[in-house]
């Protein structure tokens, strides 16, 4: 596990698991057996097994008595719902659109993360339960944008809308691009989950 300066054992495996759970370095319902990574990490299993409990309840990773923990994976009803979920989370972010500022997105980054950048900008002067869910729901949808991609290969075009409405300062034409947006993917929730299934091991969200 890379060392980082100041960061306790257990914050630092956290940091880690995550970075290969959002990464796709695990596959969606991969059992993740905590002795393995504990190994693999070089530290002792109870900051492994802290950090997969503290991923539970991120929902990020699932568990189960009889199984143990496992990359959460949602049910086609349950991506949908994210997604809505999602849309909800950046309209409310609208209420304090005018403080905020523009969202800044990398235009050398995965789509995933330019998706994520334009719409937790939305959120920038929220207050801090916002700001936390707008978060958690980003890192909840990562794979499945990967997915988006795979499923429309000009998907980054899907954002432009969104981006034009922003600069211009309107709440009404961001709210309907925003709408539009999340209204595709609801609609497209079973295909973008039996995609998200079949991606590779290595090639989820790098």
């Amino acid at each position: 596990m890379a060392r980082t300066p100041d960061l306790p054992i257990p914050e630092r495996a956290y940091q880690e698991i995550k970075t290969r759970v959002l990464a796709g370095r695990f596959r969606l319902r991969q059992r993740l057996d905590a002795n393995a990574i504990a190994s693999d990490l070089g530290v002792s299993t109870t900051p492994v097994r802290e950090a997969l409990l503290r991923l539970t309840s991120e929902r990020l990773v699932s568990f189960r008595p009889s199984h143990g923990f496992a990359v959460a994976m949602w049910s086609e009803s349950g991506l949908r719902d994210l997604y809505r979920w999602r849309g909800e989370l950046a309209e409310l972010a609208l209420a304090n659109f005018a403080a905020a500022a523009q969202p800044m997105v990398n235009a050398a980054a995965s789509y995933p993360d330019k998706a994520a950048d334009l719409l937790a900008g939305l959120a920038t002067a929220a207050h801090a339960e916002l700001l936390h869910a707008t978060r958690n729901a980003d890192d909840r949808l990562r794979v499945a944008r990967v997915a988006e991609a795979e499923i429309w290969p000009n998907v980054e075009q899907d954002l432009a809308p969104i981006s034009k409405a922003i600069l211009s300062g309107n709440i009404a034409p961001i709210r309907n691009a925003l709408r539009k947006y999340h209204m595709r993917r609801c609609m497209n929730a079973k295909r973008i989950r039996d995609c998200a299934a079949l991606l590779g091991l290595s090639a989820n969200g790098a």
